[in-house]
């Protein structure tokens, strides 16, 4: 393996990682700490984070190294807004096109989420759900939309606006996953469609709704 597949491979496993939330918005991405993280040399870290600066997911200052790029609230908004458009289609695509095999796999992370909330584990509630959406794009079978929607999903919006995110709750999340599932096992695609739609909706009534409390805490002029 030369220098420049090391330094791809790196940098798909650091934006699976930036969707899981294992990094924070606006840390700090050390060199010698990615090194001894991902046990790569350092050429291939450097590289990595030019090839996920490009991708808009870190930023690099002079003088300051890298760090993972911070969202503004507007972006957030515009950015679970084409997620909606793509992951409702996503959706009425894998209830058209799912095969026996797909159907297990996704009742398995369906099992998989109410597990979680069962035991009461947020963190692998969450890594649960990356999974779902993730086996929604390969049962879809559209490369072209699954390769737009993997790259916003980089964008870990929970991560960013925590505080936007404490109205929702994990078993509200869970049902509507229950019930996404559910249509696309009985083949609905419209209705699976739909589902997938109100649940990114709330995503964007949550961020919609923390926008306004910032606007409140601005000082008056």
């Amino acid at each position: 393996m030369d220098a420049r597949d090391a330094a791809g491979r790196l940098a798909e496993q650091m934006r699976d990682d930036l969707t899981r939330g294992v990094f924070m918005p606006r840390e700090r991405l050390v060199e010698s700490e990615l090194v001894q993280r991902y046990s790569c040399a350092r050429a291939a870290v450097r590289e990595a984070l030019v090839l996920l600066s490009a991708d808009g997911l870190v930023e690099r200052l002079p003088n300051r190294g890298a760090h993972v790029r911070g969202l503004t609230v507007e972006e957030a908004i515009e950015i679970a807004e084409v997620r909606l458009a793509l992951e409702s289609l996503c959706s009425s695509y894998a209830a058209l096109r799912a095969t026996e095999e797909d159907r297990v796999a996704l009742s398995r992370h369906v099992r998989a989420m109410a597990d979680a909330v069962a035991s009461d584990s947020p963190h692998r509630y969450r890594s649960e759900s990356v999974e779902f959406h993730e086996c929604l794009m390969r049962i879809s079978r559209h490369e072209s939309m699954t390769r737009e929607l993997r790259s916003i999903r980089r964008h870990n919006l929970q991560r960013h606006f925590p505080a936007a995110f404490e109205a929702g709750s994990f078993s509200d999340s869970l049902n509507d996953h229950v019930t996404i599932a559910d249509a696309i096992l009985a083949r609905d695609g419209v209705r699976a469609h739909e589902l997938m739609t109100e649940h990114l909706g709330r995503i964007i009534a949550m961020l919609t709704a923390y926008r306004s409390t910032l606007g409140q805490r601005l000082p008056l002029e």
